[in-house]
């Protein structure tokens, strides 16, 4: 038993330190036999617990994703609390580990880097699809919010390579893109039912309706008896 925690947390003071260098350089620059000189360990324990610097790095990626998603996933409380929470955490590790975070983005012709951001997406969005809706969900919504996932990418990517743009811009740029793409969902496909709560956060902020150009089904109804 000794053994084997001494093995796990062997495996994990790697992996921490792994994230630290691969959000430095890029993969082709890090050095194995220096990352390994650096934290104390011979070269070989990265063989022997990840098969080398390939499994090593992939294995890097896998942790940083489920993580990040880990946390988006057990977040609680009020709809739009829970996604600006959420969108400021996103920012938070693209800023704090550029280098990781790019990585999953960037190396989408490597099939094995493209499996585990597509797997975490995925999954995310079908949670949070759900989450919109309290059921299972339509084929659109799902599209929809993997789209609004690709644009997060984009814009957090090209934030960590701009000066022009502050963190708060990107951040209510994310968020209105958000309810745009809900509401662009539910026009596609009127079959779709938004939650309560979600309905509820569109309506809490009249900038942010006015910006979408969308009209609660309450005050079109005032609208039309006028």
């Amino acid at each position: 038993m000794a053994g084997n925690r001494r093995g796990d947390t062997s495996r994990a003071v790697l992996l921490e330190a792994g994230r630290a260098a691969f959000s430095r350089g890029r993969y082709e620059e890090i050095s194995i036999v220096d990352l390994a000189r650096s934290i104390g360990v011979a070269a070989g324990s990265i063989s022997y617990h990840f098969g080398g610097k390939r499994g090593f790095y992939l294995a890097v990626l896998e942790q940083a994703a489920e993580e990040f998603w880990g946390e988006m996933h057990a977040m609680r409380g009020p709809a739009l609390e829970r996604l600006n929470r959420g969108v400021d955490r996103l920012l938070d590790q693209a800023h704090a580990e550029p280098g990781s975070f790019e990585a999953l983005l960037a190396d989408t012709a490597d099939a094995q880097v493209r499996r585990i951001r597509d797997e975490h997406r995925e999954r995310f969005a079908l949670a949070l699809a759900v989450e919109l809706t309290d059921t299972d969900t339509s084929a659109v919504l799902r599209a929809a919010v993997l789209g609004w996932l690709s644009f997060i990418e984009g814009i957090a990517v090209h934030w960590l390579h701009s000066p022009e743009l502050t963190r708060e811009q990107v951040r209510d740029l994310i968020v209105a893109n958000f309810f745009g793409t809900v509401l662009g969902a539910v026009r596609v496909d009127p079959e779709i039912v938004l939650a309560q709560r979600v309905v509820d956060a569109l309506v809490s902020d009249p900038k942010l309706l006015a910006f979408i150009g969308f009209q609660p089904m309450n005050e079109v109804g005032k609208a039309e008896e006028k």
